[in-house]
């Protein structure tokens, strides 16, 4: 258990993964453009209000891409190896970050809401890091963790074969959030809504429309 108190001031990062492919859209998600802007600035946005430095964890070989739409104060690191699974996009993130604290999220939720990253970044004080639970389900890439005891339980977990985030939660001290939690800021989840199917597209940039 982390039993440190996480100073208020303590630096916080904010991650995107970027890493995976998406054979549905042709192209990396974190490049397909909605509402006029590539997915993954969307995400970046929402996570700058909260983290002091941004980082994009991308796939081997694709770095250049995310160069030429992002600014130039964003960190782009690419993933190592191909095939190792979320897991491997975590430990990619957590081990140039800065910060004491790393929150995450995936490049296809562009409705990344920032109250909800505040409050995981909350949560996780004390703790070893917070995670949320959505309709019985953890959501490991939508979350806050403390760097150094989550970097080494990661790489513990991958090295014995084990590919799943949750499968490193053994070794630590994680704050589920419950989904009542999330409800009070984020009603509709929108913050959750991965985008994987024409349909969600529409339903994302319909979403993105009405917030102007």
């Amino acid at each position: 258990m982390n039993d440190q108190l996480l100073h208020p001031l303590a630096m916080i990062t904010g991650a995107v993964l970027s890493g995976g492919s998406s054979s549905r859209f042709g192209a990396s998600k974190g490049l397909v453009k909605l509402d006029g802007n590539p997915m993954v600035s969307h995400v970046v946005r929402a996570l700058r209000e909260v983290a002091d430095d941004i980082l994009v964890a991308v796939a081997p070989g694709t770095a250049s891409s995310y160069s030429d739409i992002l600014d130039e104060d964003v960190l782009i690191v690419e993933d190592e190896r191909t095939g190792e699974g979320p897991l491997q996009g975590l430990i990619t993130s957590l081990e140039p970050a800065h910060g004491e604290r790393v929150i995450v999220s995936p490049c296809d939720t562009p409705l990344l809401r920032t109250d909800v990253c505040r409050l995981l970044i909350e949560m996780s004080d004390r703790r070893d890091g917070a995670v949320p639970m959505i309709r019985g389900y953890l959501e490991p890439l939508h979350a806050c963790y403390v760097r150094d005891p989550c970097l080494k339980a990661f790489r513990k977990t991958l090295t014995s074969g084990r590919r799943k985030p949750k499968d490193a939660y053994e070794h630590l001290d994680i704050r589920v959030v419950e989904e009542k939690e999330i409800a009070a800021i984020d009603p509709d989840f929108d913050s959750f809504l991965n985008i994987n199917s024409r349909r969600e597209f529409d339903i994302a940039e319909g979403r993105l429309l009405q917030r102007r």
